[in-house]
């Protein structure tokens, strides 16, 4: 998708995505007996539409997919591995965590800073945040699919997560502190997402 986007943001089409993954692996995205030959989309679709969305990598509508910031910062990481700049495990994350906030973390926080709920909690009023509050301090709203809302929970979780690691910014801290408030607080509607009681 990365490099079907040009690394962009760009919506791309599903059954561009799976020709081209085909196209660039075709042992790993063809019919088992016809790899060659054929794509086979099953191999794709599965990630779209579940981890990659859980995951808050991928956006998708009406059978087109886009790179999410957190997504296309990932799939940069992955390139690079892949041109032997990195390692993989660095490209995944599983190397020690870096020392300043990404730039797909940087703009989650930003925004964060901007939405009713940051307000109201830094000025003492967490009682006054409802759960439209939280929908749009996650990014999301009611009607936001499931995995695309654990994607944004997770992307919002690991921004706020980060910052409250290594980030001096006093606001920072107020998204992080607020991040626990609200998934407290609207514990129910996260297990509902989950799809538990």
């Amino acid at each position: 998708m990365f490099q079907l986007a040009g690394g962009t943001a760009k919506a791309m089409d599903y059954e561009d995505i799976v020709v081209t993954a085909w196209k660039i692996f075709p042992e790993d995205f063809g019919l088992r007996k016809y790899a060659r030959e054929y794509p086979d989309a099953s191999d794709i679709h599965k990630p779209l539409y579940g981890p990659l969305k859980d995951r808050g990598l991928v956006l998708s509508g009406n059978k087109k997919f886009k790179l999410t910031e957190k997504g296309l910062a990932y799939a940069a990481e992955l390139e690079r591995a892949r041109r032997g700049l990195i390692t993989l495990e660095e490209a995944m994350g599983q190397k020690a965590p870096p020392d300043r906030l990404s730039r797909d973390k940087e703009g989650e926080l930003k925004r964060i800073c901007e939405t009713d709920a940051f307000r109201l909690f830094s000025t003492g009023q967490r009682e006054k945040i409802l759960d439209t509050d939280f929908y749009a301090f996650l990014g999301a709203t009611v009607r936001t699919d499931r995995h695309e809302f654990l994607g944004r929970l997770k992307a919002v979780g690991d921004a706020v997560k980060d910052a409250a690691r290594i980030s001096q910014n006093p606001k920072h801290q107020i998204a992080s502190d607020l991040y626990h408030f609200v998934c407290e607080k609207f514990a129910a509607i996260i297990q509902r997402k989950q799809g538990k009681s």
